[in-house]
Parts: structure tokens; C-alpha cells; sequence
């Protein structure tokens, strides 16, 4: 079995944020411990109740069983929060089901998804320097395939709006 280009660059790209994300834990759990230290336990119960709320649109991404889709929104996701920009991810019910992914996705989405997910996050850089920037990521099922929307928004102010389809050619399929 081998590995194609774009999958060596999502499992790097996972490695990655899983490095990060320990590191993140370990800080998390010091500052815990130092609240509990100070006698402080008031404070580490609600930073803990904070960090619970942290994970959740990675915890909606888990919920998609089509790997290579699940690891490029993950990877999308990660990327955003690390722009400063809060992001939040929506799909239709239907695409936690493995059925679902039988008749919509293809191997051949997952470049151009990726390209797509690089091309917002190059345009979310170019508003770095805006306070508060929100991203909504939404999911569409659609005949034979799905879309993606990705929504940069200041405050309630729209920054970039695009939306990429992906559907199987029915000659092809």
C-alpha cells in the first residue's frame, strides 16, 4: 500500500497538531495544578470548564467517518484557531453515516479539498490584523456529492464568502 503525496502531507500535518496539542494539555494541566497549589480550587474548576468547551468542532469533526475528509476539516480547523480565528463546522446528520460517504465522496475530492481549505486559510491571513474573525465551514449534501462553504466574518461584517462543489461525474462514475 502507498501513500500519496496529499496523504504523507495530512499525516505530517496530524503529527503536527497532535505535538501541539500535548504541549497545549501539559500547559493546561500546570495551571491546574498551580490553582490547586494556591488553594485556588474554584479557579481550576472553571479553567477546566473552559477547556471543555474548547474542543467541540473538533469533537463534530470526529463524527465524520470518511477519514481523508475528516483529517483535511481537522487539519482546516487547527490551522484557523491557530490565525486567531474562531471557527465552528456544520453538516447535515446524514454525513456521520458511513453510508452516506459510499455515493459522496471520491478520492479525487481530496486535492481539491485540501486546495480549497488553503485558499481560505491564505485569505483569513490576509485579515490577521482584524480583531475577533469567525470562520463558518459548512457542509451541503448534494446529488452525488457535497459542497463546502466557508464563511470569514468580522463581528457580523461578511470578509469572504465561497463555496466549492464536489460531485461525481456521472460519465466517470
Amino acid at each position: 500500500m502507498n501513500m500519496s503525496e496529499i496523504e504523507h502531507v495530512l499525516l505530517s500535518e496530524l503529527l503536527q497538531w497532535y505535538r501541539l496539542q500535548r504541549h497545549d494539555l501539559l500547559n493546561h494541566w500546570q495551571v491546574i495544578m498551580g490553582n490547586l497549589q494556591l488553594n485556588q480550587p474554584e479557579k481550576a474548576l472553571a479553567y477546566m470548564r473552559e477547556l471543555i468547551a474548547e474542543p467541540e468542532q473538533e469533537q463534530k469533526i470526529a463524527q465524520i467517518p470518511e477519514p481523508q475528509l475528516a483529517a483535511i476539516l481537522l487539519g482546516f480547523n487547527i490551522r484557523l484557531k491557530l490565525g486567531s480565528v474562531t471557527s465552528t463546522i456544520d453538516f447535515p446528520e446524514e454525513m456521520k453515516q458511513e453510508e452516506f460517504w459510499q455515493d459522496h465522496w471520491r478520492e479525487e475530492y481530496v486535492e481539491a479539498l485540501y486546495g480549497y481549505t488553503r485558499e481560505c486559510l491564505e485569505v483569513s491571513a490576509r485579515f490577521r490584523q482584524s480583531k475577533n474573525l469567525n470562520a463558518e465551514v459548512i457542509l451541503y449534501d448534494e446529488a452525488g456529492g457535497l459542497s463546502c462553504q466557508f464563511i470569514l466574518l468580522e463581528e457580523d461584517d461578511v470578509l469572504y464568502d465561497k463555496m466549492a462543489k464536489f460531485i461525481i461525474n456521472p460519465r466517470s462514475a
